[in-house]
């Protein structure tokens, strides 16, 4: 697998979905690239039908964590593909100026019609460079738990985990230090959140996947899960009504499923044997693999190597 024989010597706009509350998977871009990329980095962009014309004008984007190879991205300017995935809407299929380095797994390589060859898995194994897996002893949550970010209104699941006494981690926000050293400190981790699970395998920490709504997108999951060679079997959990008119009876129907899911929260935490993590041998691999990718493109963007601390 390589990343092309072309120079760019150019900065780059990074364009990811940017939820105005964040959302821990994408904003693990504006994190991430500028730390590995340095200097590459102008700036970045929202992934939106809404602002294509503006992505339009740039002259170089960069598509990194996500699920974006869709329909959406701007044909004229020239684009890095590094890791990003498709899951919604209609694929990529214009790859006219894209320069694709790598795509999240063999999924989406079929989608927008490439080669398997340029599969891997998602460029979130790359915090290894800059946090450390957490020995056991060191270890401060025992179980926690990320839901998806559609199913956080309304603090049920919060509630249920407080009940539980499952650590509740946030998908909201903008700190993801803060989220990746709780995952990385749990000793298992309950994921609705597919990045939950890949931050989590990522640092070694078992987890299992469960569903309460279509949004967690079986297509992904699979995606990359099978970059890994591993087989998603979510858990279903009861889903929560999205009062958002403030319906009388939905409000107590809400009230009863979250007895429930404290009910399969519990249960779930106590279905150790079941849990995931990728063999050892097999994310090495990849990861090695991303690394020489991430040197070349560095080479290609005439930045200079970045420091890792671990």
């Amino acid at each position: 697998m390589t990343a092309g024989h072309h120079e760019y010597g150019l900065t780059m706009k990074v364009i990811y979905f940017q939820d105005p509350e964040g959302n821990f998977g994408d904003e693990l871009n504006r994190w991430l690239w500028p730390r590995l990329f340095d200097g590459a980095v102008e700036g970045f962009g929202h992934h939106g039908i809404e602002t294509m014309e503006e992505n339009r004008k740039e002259s170089l984007l960069f598509y990194g964590i996500g699920t974006i190879l869709d329909d959406r991205i701007p044909v004229d300017p020239k684009k890095i593909i590094f890791g990003s995935g498709f899951g919604y809407g209609d694929p990529l299929s214009n790859l006219k100026n894209c320069d694709i380095v790598f795509v999240r797994g063999k999924k989406t390589a079929k989608a927008i019609g490439v080669s398997s060859d340029k599969a891997l898995t998602d460029p979130a194994v790359l915090l290894r460079h800059f946090f450390p897996v957490v020995s056991e002893e060191d270890k401060v949550h025992d179980v926690s738990f990320m839901p998806h970010h559609s199913t956080t209104a309304g603090g049920f699941w919060e509630k249920a985990c407080k009940e539980s006494g499952i650590n509740y981690i946030s998908p909201k926000g903008f700190d993801v230090e803060a989220v990746v050293q709780q995952i990385s400190s749990s000793r298992l981790v309950i994921a609705e959140a597919m990045h939950a699970a890949i931050v989590a395998d990522t640092f070694r920490v078992p987890w299992i996947p469960v569903t309460s709504v279509p949004e967690t997108n079986p297509f992904k999951w699979q995606d990359w899960c099978e970059s890994l060679d591993l087989k998603y079997q979510p858990h279903r959990i009861t889903p929560i009504y999205r009062n958002l008119t403030g319906n009388p009876a939905k409000n107590a129907l809400n009230k009863v499923k979250i007895v429930l899911r404290r009910r399969e929260l519990l249960s779930i935490r106590k279905k150790r044997g079941l849990a995931m993590l990728s063999d050892t041998n097999v994310l090495d691999a990849r990861r090695r693999m991303m690394d020489q990718l991430v040197d070349e493109l560095r080479t290609r963007l005439l930045v200079k190597e970045a420091e890792h601390p671990c």
